[in-house]
């Protein structure tokens, strides 16, 4: 949220978008601590777990700082202990109130004056926890002691003078016996510097991405929607000389806009990137004009039962749930029923799932939208289509009388894309439902009852249109918004066929690969792959979503290894020829990690912009991929997403790569966009013989570069046969901690998640306080039932780092050396049996359940008045976002990791120095930016879904029952089979 916004109250409830950064950047917090907690040698990475809370503090308001905390804490405490939750509350206040200064435009003056109040208060509060547990603290200084004495005489072993050992002892004792003092006066002392550290990073940061305190305007839409007493009533809308002007935008993104949407209609609006299609869905979901007048008769209902549903071109950014189910029900729980198997009547729905009184069958919409079976499943397996039909799934759930979809079949199938059509088109006929389409495909707009034309943010009369493959002269004449007349097509060239004779350029044999292999969540992605490309060979990998694409992709370019075969790239492995294979993944932006678009490509080409820039490569790299070189100078938050696309290719080819591999590089481009980046393939393998693999389920067009096509199914390439099993690893490799439940029941699993979380809190109190054999043993007793109770299989347990195991031994055998190894052993027992007791929480509990527990631990905070519902909102998005964190920030380190090495400057080693310096600064930043769109993508999810709802307090779990129907025993097995099968993972 910008300062310049208007003012809101303390008191008011926090707004999706703010509880949405809430939990995102709460998330991000404790992955922050939890590598800290767990990587010894990484520890100093905790500190910058101040960050997120900072960010937080910057764009919203003290209480989502506050939310934030909660979160965070709550979570790291299951994940990380209580060490590193320490770490995160005291990480909130001082990242947080650095934030809300920042906020108020306030200075480092501002924050210096904070820093000094502030320290006083946390000298007293750190001295009087240690009073409060001084057992623990005990038990921690002898601990201590004893391994710095077992250190001094390894040491004297070895050769060191005795006078220096004895003399460290002795400052140690004196330090240990004052402790009040010495941790007062550290705390004094810390916390002034890390609030103005965390202040003077935190502008760094938001001088590199201006844009993270801008609001998005359609978040506003739901609140405009919302007014009392108002009737949901969207359809018919009638726009009046509509304009529409973004803050950061000089040109508007719509101007004059006249058009009336009527309640039974099926209307297409095309037009090229940047046309302003997605700012018209905005303004007709609810989003306030600039200009212009929008008419209804009653509100529009953003997100509520009968209101207006949106549904848009990337899935991933508009899942809001955990579990399939779970994501279809949410948002409605506060409106409507909803049931998982339950058979209703059909009513005004027609066949979609949807019955009269708000009833929402789920299996049934799930059938619908082609995700028979899927109600159990994790959201996080789910392909990119797959996440697509749920994402439908859920905007039929609120039985809309306008459905928005805004490119919603870009990422689909053929096969998925023509049912899901299928479903739009027939959607007003059977439910009376008005439905926009946003698209670029003609044989799509065709199906439509009208067509509007955008052009530069106004409806025209005229265009031109891309359909299947082909290049399509309309001079299509539009009356009154009707197509009158039909397409003349005009055939584009067949590329012709490669060279394969000679060695083949990169060589996969018995790829296989499995995710989490020998876990209870290992996942299938890859069974059989044999493939081999030849130089100046353009090969299309064509697929159905979930098939496997975007992890052979991975899996060629060396980002993964494979479970079994080889890949090999001229006859070398994979891994040996760095730089040799460069790919360009779906989403450019996370593959853009410098702030301009020339330090970008330079980068990427492996020269340090900061130290020898050569603006030459720059000049060339843009002229080649077709943009001007004036764009050098541009940030990248500057660019559109087809130039960023663009960009992101400049780079990769300056680095002067043997392979290209591209994953889904037309996804979500205008007609223009499409033939320009065709053509650019077209003339790369042409003219400099560059050997192109191309991912995509969408053939269209490429036909032009396309000298030859592979076909994958399940996980297997054409020709291959992957027998009656997946292969087996070649050992077993355990992953590391995450926060995931084990599939299956048992009795743990049906045990509240109230009481679980409960006698874990209780048991860490008890044992802080008295850490002595005598808990110790009560733990490992507790441990031990949960264990029964829960039967996880040995293959569950996360293997430990060897840096963490290297640090264990050392303090132990200093310990040793030390003469009293008690100490130590008792820290780690109860390290170990806390560890233990959470991974059994997080085993047994599904993270969906954590909320409503939440909201039932903490009633009588909301029997005070804090916003309990907040807090657990912010905690749901939070759970949600860490598997999400995780996969974004792989994509982040895998482009860092593919780009080659910068150069060393000839400025000596303070200017190498620099370099780091700016690198450590670049990667901050593009992590932080990441997680900000993910923010901004789930405020505007959960916007869309109607906001956020009060949330129910849990419930004692009972054993589940078994199904109602024969329907839903097969829906439940068909789930199970697909949850074994894995065949829907990809690593984005």
């Amino acid at each position: 949220m910008s300062p310049a916004d208007p003012p809101r109250g303390r008191r008011e409830p926090l707004e999706p978008a703010e509880i949405a950064d809430a939990g995102v950047f709460a998330a991000l917090a404790v992955v922050v601590a939890s590598v800290g907690a767990f990587l010894p040698h990484l520890g100093v990475i905790e500190l910058l777990a101040v960050v997120p809370f900072a960010i937080v503090g910057v764009r919203n308001r003290a209480r989502a700082v506050m939310a934030a905390a909660v979160a965070a804490g709550f979570l790291t405490f299951l994940v990380a202990g209580v060490s590193a939750t320490g770490v995160v509350a005291a990480s909130a206040v001082l990242g947080g109130l650095c934030g809300v200064v920042r906020r108020h435009r306030r200075g480092a003056g501002t924050v210096g004056l904070v820093a000094a109040g502030l320290a006083p208060l946390s000298a007293a509060a750190a001295v009087g926890l240690l009073y409060v547990f001084a057992s623990a603290r005990e038990l921690a200084f002898a601990s201590m002691r004893t391994s710095m004495l077992g250190a001094v005489r390894v040491a004297e072993a070895l050769g060191a003078p005795n006078a220096d050992g004895r003399l460290l002892m002795t400052a140690v004792d004196a330090g240990l016996a004052a402790w009040p003092v010495l941790i007062a006066g550290a705390v004094l002392v810390l916390v002034p510097i890390g609030m103005l550290a965390t202040n003077a990073f935190v502008v760094v940061i938001m001088q590199r991405v201006e844009w993270i305190a801008r609001a998005d305007p359609i978040t506003r839409a739901f609140h405009a929607a919302a007014v009392a007493g108002m009737p949901i009533a969207p359809v018919p809308v009638e726009l009046l000389g509509v304009g529409f002007r973004h803050p950061s935008m000089t040109d508007p993104a719509l101007e004059g806009v006249d058009l009336r949407i009527n309640p039974g209609e099926f209307v297409a609006i095309v037009g090229p990137n940047g046309a302003g299609k997605s700012t018209l869905a905005a303004v007709l979901a609810g989003a306030e004009p600039t200009s212009g007048a929008v008419r209804r008769p009653g509100a529009p209902g953003l997100g509520r039962p009968g209101g207006t549903a949106i549904v848009t071109q990337r899935p991933e950014t508009s899942i809001i749930g955990s579990t399939v189910a779970e994501d279809v029900r949410w948002g409605l729980l506060a409106n409507s029923r909803v049931g998982v198997g339950r058979d209703v009547g059909v009513g005004r729905g027609g066949d979609v799932g949807v019955g009269r009184g708000g009833d929402v069958d789920v299996d049934r919409l799930l059938d619908t939208v082609g995700l028979s079976g899927a109600a159990s499943q994790s959201t996080e397996t789910l392909s990119g289509g797959q996440l697509q039909r749920l994402a439908i799934a859920a905007a039929l759930a609120r039985r809309p009388a306008l459905l928005i979809s805004d490119e919603c079949t870009a990422m689909v199938d053929s096969d998925g894309r023509a049912a899901l059509l299928d479903l739009l088109a027939t959607l007003p006929r059977r439910t009376g439902a008005a439905v926009v389409h946003i698209t670029h495909d003609a044989t799509e707009a065709s199906r439509a009852d009208r067509v509007i034309h955008l052009d530069a943010g106004r409806v025209v009369k005229a265009g031109r249109v891309v359909r299947t493959g082909r290049v399509v002269e309309t001079g299509r004449v539009v009356e009154a918004d009707r197509v009158v007349e039909t397409d003349r097509v005009v055939e584009a060239p067949q590329a012709e066929a490669g060279d394969r004779s000679g060695d083949p350029v990169l060589s996969a044999h018995d790829v296989a690969h499995r995710f989490d292999a020998g876990t209870p969540w290992e996942v299938v992605a890859l069974r059989s792959v044999n493939l081999d490309i030849y130089a100046g060979e353009a090969v299309v990998i064509r697929g159905r979503n979930g098939s496997g694409k975007s992890t052979l992709a991975w899996v060629l370019v060396g980002l993964l290894r494979p479970t079994t075969g080889s890949v090999l790239i001229d006859g070398r492995p994979v891994a040996e020829n760095a730089g040799a294979i460069a790919v360009s993944f779906q989403h450019a932006r996370l593959q853009l990690q410098q702030r301009t678009v020339g330090d970008d490509i330079l980068a990427a080409a492996g020269v340090d912009p900061h130290s020898s820039p050569d603006r030459g490569l720059v000049t060339e790299s843009l002229e080649r991929v077709g943009l001007s070189p004036a764009l050098a100078a541009r940030t990248i938050d500057e660019l559109s997403g087809g130039q960023m696309r663009r960009v992101a290719l400049a780079g990769l080819l300056a680095a002067k790569p043997r392979v290209l591999i591209l994953d889904e590089p037309l996804a979500g481009l205008d007609r223009d966009s499409r033939r320009d980046l065709v053509e650019l393939l077209e003339r790369l393998r042409r003219d400099d013989h560059l050997t192109l693999v191309i991912i995509s389920h969408d053939f269209d067009d490429l036909e032009r570069v396309c000298t030859r096509t592979v076909e994958m199914v399940d996980g297997v390439t054409t020709g291959s046969s992957a027998g009656d099993h997946s292969p087996q690893p070649r050992r077993l490799r355990r992953g590391p901690l995450v926060f995931r439940t084990i599939p299956g029941t048992s009795p743990l699993h049906r045990v509240s998640a109230v009481a679980k979380l409960l006698a874990v809190a209780a048991a860490t109190v008890g044992a802080i306080l008295l850490p002595n054999w005598y808990s110790i043993a009560a733990l490992a007793v507790l441990v031990a039932v949960g264990t029964l109770a829960a039967r996880p299989p040995l293959s569950a347990i996360p293997r430990m780092p060897w840096s963490l195991f290297g640090f264990l031994v050392v303090l132990g055998v200093t310990a040793a050396f030390g003469g009293n190894i008690v100490p130590y052993l008792q820290s780690l027992i109860l390290t170990a049996l806390f560890l233990a007791m959470t991974l059994l929480v997080v085993w047994t509990t599904r993270v969906e359940a954590l909320p409503a527990a939440f909201v039932r631990i903490a009633r009588p905070a909301r029997a005070l008045g804090a916003p309990v519902d907040e807090w657990a909102h912010s905690l749901g998005l939070a759970v949600r976002t860490l598997p999400l964190l995780r996969q974004e920030l792989r994509v982040v380190m895998a482009a860092r990791q593919l780009r080659l090495r910068a150069r060393r400057g000839s400025g000596g080693s303070r200017q190498r120095a620099a370099s780091r310096g700016h690198e450590l600064l670049n990667l901050t930043v593009a992590v932080i930016a990441s997680s900000a769109r993910r923010a901004s993508d789930l405020g505007r999810a959960a916007t869309q879904r109607g906001g956020m709802q009060p949330v129910r307090p849990a419930r004692p779990s009972r054993p589940a029952r078994p199904a109602r129907s024969a329907r839903s025993a097969r829906s439940a097995r068909s789930a199970r089979r697909a949850q074994r099968r894995g065949d829907n993972v990809t690593p984005e």
